[in-house]
């Protein structure tokens, strides 16, 4: 099985590496708010960004053909969602968000691509795209993770969602904050259930504890929350049961 999962070398995955390091790095470590918000397709702050792409790039993978490829794609990718962005600057704040954070994730999903895409080329591993792709599908290893993370951040909030719903109607609040207060609680109980799965995974529960230790302390800080504790704990208790035991089961199968 150790075979299957060798898709490249360590030196292969260095170079993957110092390429995307070299993006993290201009993009957001020496991309400041000013150069963000005045970039235009032709202007010194976006001039100065491709610059800094091309340069960092170079200097951490010693390819210009690569890094002049990289920076150039990334000024047009820039480019492009400068210009969608201004078509809905007039739009309410919450719509105006929303495109933000989408042309946000859409944007870093292009460069993370284009970066992979021509790591891919640059060492003739074209034929194992498909085989990276389809890993979690069928490896079996990494299908059961898949699994269990999936199972987790979807199937099993709509069961404590079900289970907890007659305590949480019990609560008088108006239709608003109910929906805010139940799409924050969405979201944090993915992310802990991701944590919790990912710490059993690697017999880590004793992190576990201090995780359970750190929420508490918020929520017996947070003397305005409008939740009753029944429906606080119960959820809770739930998700943390559910996430440990998933772990568990994955650690026994792959195991065997």
């Amino acid at each position: 099985m150790n075979n299957e999962l060798v898709l490249f070398s360590t030196e292969q995955g260095n170079l993957l590496i110092r390429l995307l390091l070299a993006h993290i790095i201009s993009d957001f470590v020496l991309q400041t708010d000013s150069m963000v918000q005045n970039k235009k397709w032709f202007s010194l702050e976006m001039l100065y960004h491709i610059v800094i792409v091309f340069l960092l790039t170079f200097l951490l993978s010693s390819l210009w053909k690569i890094s002049l490829f990289i920076a150039v794609s990334h000024w047009i990718t820039d480019g492009f969602k400068i210009q969608l962005k201004s078509k809905y600057e007039n739009e309410p704040l919450n719509i105006k968000q929303l495109r933000d954070k989408q042309l946000f994730i859409a944007d870093q999903l292009v460069h993370f691509i284009i970066i992979a895409g021509i790591w891919f080329w640059y060492f003739g591993l074209s034929d194992k795209i498909l085989k990276t792709i389809s890993l979690p599908f069928t490896n079996y290893k990494f299908s059961l993770l898949l699994l269990g993370y999936i199972w987790l951040i979807y199937p099993v909030g709509y069961l404590i969602k079900f289970i907890t719903q007659s305590i949480a109607h019990t609560n008088s609040r108006n239709t608003t904050t109910q929906a805010n207060v139940e799409h924050g609680g969405k979201l944090i109980g993915q992310f802990e259930r991701i944590i919790i799965l990912t710490l059993v995974l690697f017999n880590q529960y004793e992190a576990i504890g201090f995780l359970i230790t750190g929420k508490s302390i918020i929520r017996f800080a947070d003397h305005n929350s409008d939740l009753r504790s029944e429906y606080v704990l119960v959820g809770t208790m739930m998700s943390y049961a559910i996430a440990i035991l998933t772990g568990v089961t994955i650690n026994f199968l792959l195991s065997i």
